[in-house]
């Protein structure tokens, strides 16, 4: 598994896809919050070293990922010159710019799957999908009940939901074609960066 299916071929797949309404999601999941609850801060670890480990539930294939700080101020901008990578990946640059959490690819956003601040119940459009904070879930996640801001990404016939926990950032990934489950990758190990 590489990260060209959670971050590159999404934008891809949105330029030909286009948009469409955010509804809630397919499967039901318990949902805190909704709407109103306020978006808590320290959500995604902006931290070199960060390293995220996921397994994918359909596939069993695993997923690494990590911050690498590069050498100089990325030309796009990138937050200390972040860099996200994993096999096969490429050079994807992490920001944080205009409240938003944003993944880059050749100077373009391909992602913005997180808002700063905000409430739950906010949405916005960006980089080819709808966006839409769905509130908060309880799942188990590292052997802990963990508590995880649930974001909708759609994009036509395609719906990506990524979970955020507080300290830990990722900790889910799942995409839904006209509602089936095609991918549903689960945070199986993490090591915290430096800063």
């Amino acid at each position: 598994m590489t990260l060209a299916p959670y971050v590159l071929a999404l934008a891809c797949a949105s330029v030909l896809a286009g948009c469409m309404s955010v509804d809630p999601p397919t499967h039901p999941l318990r949902l805190e919050g909704y709407p109103g609850a306020p978006i808590e801060p320290g959500l995604f670890p902006l931290a070199p070293g960060t390293r995220w480990t996921f397994r994918d539930k359909h596939s069993g294939a695993e997923l690494v990922l990590a911050l690498e700080q590069v050498p100089q101020q990325a030309p796009e901008g990138g937050a200390g010159g972040l860099v996200l990578t994993g096999r096969s990946a490429g050079l994807v640059h992490v920001r944080v710019a205009d409240g938003f959490l944003e993944l880059l690819h050749d100077g373009d956003v391909v992602e913005r799957p997180l808002k700063v601040e905000g409430v739950a119940g906010d949405a916005w459009t960006g980089a080819g999908a709808s966006y839409r904070v769905f509130g908060y879930d309880r799942l188990e996640i590292l052997g802990q009940e963990r508590r995880a801001l649930v974001v909708a990404a759609d994009r036509g016939e395609v719906r990506d939901l990524f979970w955020f926990a507080r300290g830990l950032g990722w900790i889910r990934f799942r995409t839904e074609r006209q509602g089936r489950v095609i991918r549903d990758a689960v945070l199986v190990a993490f090591s915290p960066g430096r800063n």
